[in-house]
């Protein structure tokens, strides 16, 4: 199993390329969404609890092998979905947990699986992320797109060592799904070698690289140090390691190189130098070599034992016999042979340097050691006349340097008495050159400072222009953004006052109308009584005197209220309608002692304590018209929910969502998490957003959440005095919203369309 994984900047840029793609199908992951735009919408408000992320995307790829056959999205979603957890658990290890490419060290396959098992089901779904399927390819693979921030308390997912974590966390996946295996690229430094080179292996032996490479891994077996590693590299393998330095003390690097039997034009042997770093391919450079390989370098330890074997390997000529007798001495001759001739040659003066050849040198020093001698001579009897002709060159090279010891030592007096004349020439001479040089830099100082100051004031006032105009261009863009929105809360101002001073007047009106409708209803009732108080009369003209008779006694038996009750009932039924006219007050009085079941008789005694000093009969005719008006009155429904929840629950359903996606808006366009309006506020504060009014306060206070299925869905907290200009701001608000994003939309659309072009 291949896996790949990178974090960027673009949330569109990478779900658009995989959404998008030819056969793509979303498998799971817990988002809500299905087209890019969503996708995105969510991913963004995510990035904003962390924005100083600079790379919020993750973007995860797993590839299955076709020999493993194909697996059903179920299969893929969940292999996909262990993968993520896994690499985010063990981006959270420490110390040798950690270390995922070193068996000995890295944490426990199965405490990895427990602690992977409890994050699926505890902190997977605070990240969001999707799975999508591509089948584009001879076989599956899966993109798996992911915001790096957690959405309970905004930290993010750390990225170093990523892909090691990935392919470690892909091992596991092939054990635990039976897909076929795959090294990862720690357990497979080195590659197998091509058919051509088998060929060539087979036809002229190894060659010289993979020569090397084995002779380095073969001493490397037993961790040396440094200078062992170069010392046996030659004693061993004939195989030369010269360390580079840089000018102040620190290692540059280290070549190796091997006689392969190519040869010079002088017909000298001519080396096959490799670098380390690049050495077939294989990692064998000085870093390389302690981190991989366990070579022990320290340098106050080893810096001159390996200048020293520089010096050595340096010297030598690479001839076959030079070849022969070093591969021939025992390694405690060989290092004291490599000793014995750093000593001479420090010694030496330059003169014998040039005198001498270096392969005497050797020989000769080689000599005067006697147990080298006697392995010679066991060894190698076929030099000793070799020897014998070095030695007779090497007597005459003797006399010759004795001659020049000789010239050497009378210069040498020579020039001690001239020393001082020479230092004191010397300094007269650089003294009046620095003198020159002095005045000079002076003045090239002087210009230099000039222009700079020149420099840095062209600068200053090219960032300051920058400057001003990257503002300007920011505001811009910004102010271009909402600025529909302002105009129109620029118009809901004056809308709202003018609003107000219509309620008011129409509130007064509404209050002369009353009176004038109560005073006309007041006129009507009184000229129905008075129809009807004829008709009355007309009808009961033939009523004998013996039923008048009977109803006056029926009137004279029945109880009269006293004088003090009727001035008390009249006062208790006259409470809060002081402001009345008097003829409604007495007829809403006359209305409330009937409700209180009084009698016709015992409601005339109460109208008569009125101080308008009503007569019995113009008593009877309001009560008369009380009375009508209780029997057209009609009882209102009683209603299912109350009013004015009716009204919060529908303002919220409307304004809450557009809310949402406006606050979203102005987050992505412009950083803030704030829309001032001119007489509101909308704010993001946390998990909750509050739209509040200057004058009133504030108008809601919802919590917004994520539920299960990737749903937002908001709570009320508070909410507020709800007007009728707050629900005509949220229907422009939201016309003015969709209005700017299918703007920006046609104008992104025209740059896509221009750039094609």
């Amino acid at each position: 199993m291949i896996t790949k994984v990178k974090a960027n900047k673009s949330f569109r840029g990478t779900t658009k390329y995989v959404i998008d793609k030819e056969k793509a199908k979303i498998i799971g992951g817990n988002m809500y969404g299905q087209s890019t735009n969503e996708l995105v919408e969510q991913f963004t408000l995510s990035a904003h609890l962390n924005p100083q992320l600079k790379d919020p995307c993750y973007h995860l790829m797993v590839s299955v092998p076709k020999t493993d056959g194909a697996l059903i999205d179920e299969q893929l979603a969940k292999m996909s979905e262990r993968h993520f957890a896994t690499v985010i658990v063990l981006s959270r290890l420490k110390g040798d947990e950690a270390q995922v490419k070193q068996p000995d060290k890295r944490i426990a396959d199965t405490k990895l699986k427990e602690l992977v098992d409890e994050f699926i089901e505890t902190e997977l779904p605070a990240y969001d992320f999707f799975i999508a399927r591509h089948s584009d390819k001879e076989h599956d693979h899966t993109h798996i797109v992911a915001s790096r921030v957690n959405n309970l308390d905004g930290k993010s997912i750390r990225t170093w060592n990523n892909y090691a974590h990935s392919e470690h966390s892909a091992r596991l996946l092939e054990r635990e799904f039976q897909l076929t295996p795959v090294q990862s690229s720690w357990e497979s430094k080195q590659k197998a070698m091509t058919r051509n080179q088998l060929e060539r292996v087979e036809r002229d032996g190894l060659p010289g690289e993979e020569i090397m490479r084995r002779a380095i891994e073969q001493v490397a077996v037993n961790k040396p140090t440094m200078p062992q590693l170069i010392e046996q590299l030659w004693r061993e393998h004939q195989v030369k390691a010269i360390v580079s330095y840089y000018g102040h003390g620190g290692v540059r690097g280290i070549k190796f190189g091997i006689d392969i039997g190519s040869v010079n034009e002088d017909g000298s042997p001519r080396l096959l130098w490799k670098q380390g770093g690049n050495l077939n391919k294989y990692k064998c450079s000085f870093t390389k070599l302690q981190s991989e390989l366990g070579i022990n370098y320290d340098p106050k330890r080893d810096d001159s034992e390996i200048k020293r074997l520089n010096s050595f390997l340096e010297s030598l000529d690479n001839k076959p016999v030079n070849q022969q007798l070093i591969s021939t001495i025992f390694p405690k001759e060989a290092q004291a042979i490599a000793e014995t001739k750093h000593q001479l040659n420090q010694a030496k003066s330059d003169a014998e340097q040039r005198a001498s050849s270096e392969l005497i040198n050797t020989i000769s020093n080689f000599i005067e050691q006697s147990a080298v001698d006697d392995a010679l001579v066991e060894t190698l009897p076929q030099l000793a006349e070799q020897l014998s002709q070095y030695n007779q060159q090497l007597a005459n090279n003797k006399t010759t340097l004795d001659d020049l010891e000789a010239a050497i030592a009378d210069v040498e007096q020579r020039l001690l008495s001239q020393r001082a004349v020479d230092a004191i020439s010397d300094y007269i001479e650089q003294s009046t050159v620095s003198s020159a040089l002095t005045e000079t830099v002076l003045e090239l100082t002087q210009q230099l400072s000039q222009y700079k100051e020149q420099v840095v004031t062209a600068k200053a006032t090219f960032n300051d222009l920058d400057a001003v105009l990257a503002t300007e261009l920011q505001s811009y863009l910004e102010k271009r953004a909402i600025l529909s929105i302002f105009d129109y809360v620029e118009q809901s101002t004056v809308s709202s006052a003018l609003t107000e001073t219509v309620l008011e007047l129409t509130q007064q009106l509404s209050q002369n109308q009353q009176q004038q409708e109560a005073g006309r209803t007041i006129f009507d009732d009184l000229e129905a009584a008075i129809v009807y108080l004829e008709q009355l009369h007309r009808s009961q003209k033939r009523v004998d005197a013996i039923a008048l008779n009977k109803a006056q006694t029926i009137a004279t038996d029945e109880p009269k209220l006293k004088e003090e009750q009727t001035a008390e009932l009249y006062k208790y039924y006259s409470a809060d309608l002081q402001n009345l006219l008097v003829t409604d007050r007495d007829k809403e009085i006359a209305i409330r002692a009937l409700i209180d079941d009084k009698s016709t008789l015992e409601v005339e005694e109460i109208l008569q304590a009125s101080p308008a000093g009503w007569t019995q009969d113009e008593a009877r005719e309001l009560i008369l018209i009380a009375s009508n008006q209780l029997v057209t009155q009609k009882s209102k429904p009683e209603q299912s929910l109350d009013e004015k929840q009716c009204i919060e629950s529908e303002f919220l359903a409307m304004a809450v969502p557009i809310a949402i996606e406006l606050i979203n808006w102005q987050l992505r366009e412009s950083g803030s998490n704030s829309l001032r309006f001119k007489r509101a506020t909308l704010e993001k504060q946390g998990r909750e957003l509050v739209f509040t009014h200057d004058e009133r306060g504030e108008i809601f206070r919802v919590a917004v959440n994520r539920n299960q299925l990737g749903e937002l869905e908001y709570s009320p907290i508070n909410v507020g005095e709800i007007e009728k200009e707050d629900i005509q701001l949220w229907q422009e608000a939201e016309r003015v919203l969709r209005q700017i994003i299918s703007e920006k939309q046609e104008q992104q659309r025209r740059q896509s369309k221009g750039m094609s072009l």
